[in-house]
């Protein structure tokens, strides 16, 4: 099945410095527990596309939404891709100083496929949140 994800530089350095802002604010929520609204891929995609604080990319079969204003990130399948019909949305939340990746995936593959995209995507949060973290760390570092 399909070995490439949405992870690039780019995502990782975005993803980062938005935890780095969210981890900065006083009294930082949760997540909110959000879901997926979006029946398929095409719907979520002419929804996201319509908000204007949404940054889009297309690599690997993927495309990548960055929402800025509320600090999602969604991965959305192309109909070449291995794991199609899927979405997955990523959100970078901060408890008591500490990153991580709240996440939800609807997944229209085979239960096999859909496994595997969903600890492909475990082990990208633990990369991103491990980041986040450490960078989180040396700029507290800066500041003393």
């Amino acid at each position: 099945m399909q070995e490439r994800y949405p992870v690039h530089r780019w995502l990782l350095a975005a993803a980062t410095a938005g935890l780095l802002a969210c981890m900065q604010q006083a009294g930082a929520q949760e997540a909110r527990g959000a879901s997926i609204p979006y029946a398929t891929p095409d719907e979520a995609l002419k929804a996201l596309r319509a908000l204007p604080h949404v940054r889009e990319r297309e690599e690997n079969d993927w495309v990548v939404l960055q929402d800025f204003q509320q600090q999602v990130f969604w991965s959305v399948t192309t109909p070449a891709n291995g794991w199609h019909p899927s979405i997955v949305r990523r959100e970078l939340v901060s408890h008591d100083g500490d990153a991580s990746v709240a996440m939800q995936v609807r997944c229209g593959a085979s239960k096999a496929a859909c496994d595997a995209l969903v600890e492909t995507f475990k082990a990208s949060n633990e990369s991103l949140r491990m980041r986040a973290k450490a960078m989180a760390e040396q700029q507290a570092l800066g500041k003393d």
